[in-house]
């Protein structure tokens, strides 16, 4: 049934819902331009993906540990965290924003609930909390407080002055995110061509 079923020109990648929301589906057109031939299956998860039981052909990962030998990875990204608003949210003052300054605002929480390190914190900060990091940033582009997000999330809200960096503290984390597949001797030519894109589009 795989083989009467296969479909050479269709690729599946699995990434984290706030990669599918921030990177890849604002890129979407670009990569249906430069691959018209492909036709991508996206899976939106946090699990860990079975490449075999999945049938994944590629993976966007968040991870800090050694990976297996098994799997062709590539670095695409280190998490540099920062702190962004909407230009439109009321500030105490012109950024960069003290610690104290940025703690007495508004502050939107992930699942991750890195505030505390940010700030230096030894308690939990109140806020509104969010279960994917996607959603505490559309919440800072409403207007509605302080999101702390990964800087490659926000870049093109930054460019277009959607967001602003209100502190100029950062800190960056050990895990970093990969671009992941099973090692293979031969593969077809779309899921390399769409490992290509994924690298010129999402590497920094």
């Amino acid at each position: 049934t795989e083989r009467l079923t296969h479909r050479p020109d269709r690729v599946t990648i699995s990434v984290t819902p706030t990669i599918a929301a921030k990177l890849l589906i604002p890129r979407l057109a670009h990569l249906y331009t430069a691959l018209p031939q492909v036709e991508l299956q996206t899976i939106a998860t946090d699990a860990l993906s079975d490449f075999d039981r999945d049938h994944v052909d590629i993976a966007i990962r968040l991870t800090p540990r050694a990976i297996p030998a098994t799997l062709e990875t590539e670095l695409l990204f280190h998490q540099e965290l920062i702190a962004v608003a909407s230009p439109h949210l009321t500030l105490p003052q012109p950024p960069p924003l003290s610690a104290a300054q940025l703690a007495a605002l508004p502050l939107l929480h992930d699942a991750h609930d890195r505030w505390p390190a940010f700030l230096n914190s030894s308690t939990r900060l109140p806020g509104t909390v969010f279960n994917q990091t996607a959603l505490a940033i559309d919440a800072a582009l409403g207007g509605q407080g302080v999101a702390l997000t990964s800087n490659a999330f926000v870049s093109d809200d930054l460019t277009t002055g959607r967001l602003i960096s209100v502190s100029d503290h950062r800190i960056t984390l050990p895990a970093s995110y990969y671009l992941l597949r099973k090692r293979a001797s031969t593969r077809h030519h779309a899921v390399e061509a769409v490992w290509d894109w994924c690298l010129q589009q999402f590497r920094q």
